[in-house]
């Protein structure tokens, strides 16, 4: 994510704060090219910080915004591929519980449990999510799929 698209989601942000009720949909169509996953992580964290500011309502409203537009990428991915739309669900799903692991042992039962799921279609999403980590300030993280990508792949390659 580059800077200046990252400025380009916070104003539309902002316009959709700003903007009259109902007209926030009008706004999204006339800005379809900003929006895709990455402007929904940044209304996540906008949303966050809204919170943390005390200001509620308007973080219900990003955090509203943000699951309607995963529903609907959801929806698409599926309809173009629905057995890759059910894979790439099951990769994140996996890197999540990874993530959430305090032991390299942990870290092998999930992997060893998921095996099936374990290929380069994993590899490339656990390459994917350690960029967006890095990139919205999650380096240890990052690190932590980056590690393991490299692990999995040399393996996948010794077969």
């Amino acid at each position: 994510m580059t800077d200046k698209r990252i400025r380009a989601y916070i104003k539309l942000i902002q316009k959709l704060l700003d903007c009259p009720e109902g007209d926030e949909l009008k706004i999204l169509r006339k800005h379809r090219h900003l929006i895709d996953v990455q402007f929904v992580y940044v209304l996540n964290q906008a949303a966050e910080k809204a919170e943390e500011e005390g200001e509620e309502d308007t973080a219900s409203f990003l955090r509203t915004l943000s699951e309607q537009l995963e529903l609907a990428f959801a929806e698409i991915v599926k309809r173009a591929n629905p057995a890759a739309s059910e894979r790439n669900q099951a990769y994140l799903q996996i890197i999540e519980e990874i993530l959430k692991c305090d032991t390299g042992e942990e870290v092998a039962h999930i992997l060893h449990k998921n095996s099936e799921r374990v290929d380069q279609g994993f590899v490339k999403t656990l390459a994917q999510v350690a960029q967006l980590m890095v990139e919205n300030g999650q380096p240890d993280s990052a690190a932590v799929l980056i590690d393991l990508a490299t692990v999995i792949s040399s393996a996948i390659e010794e077969d």
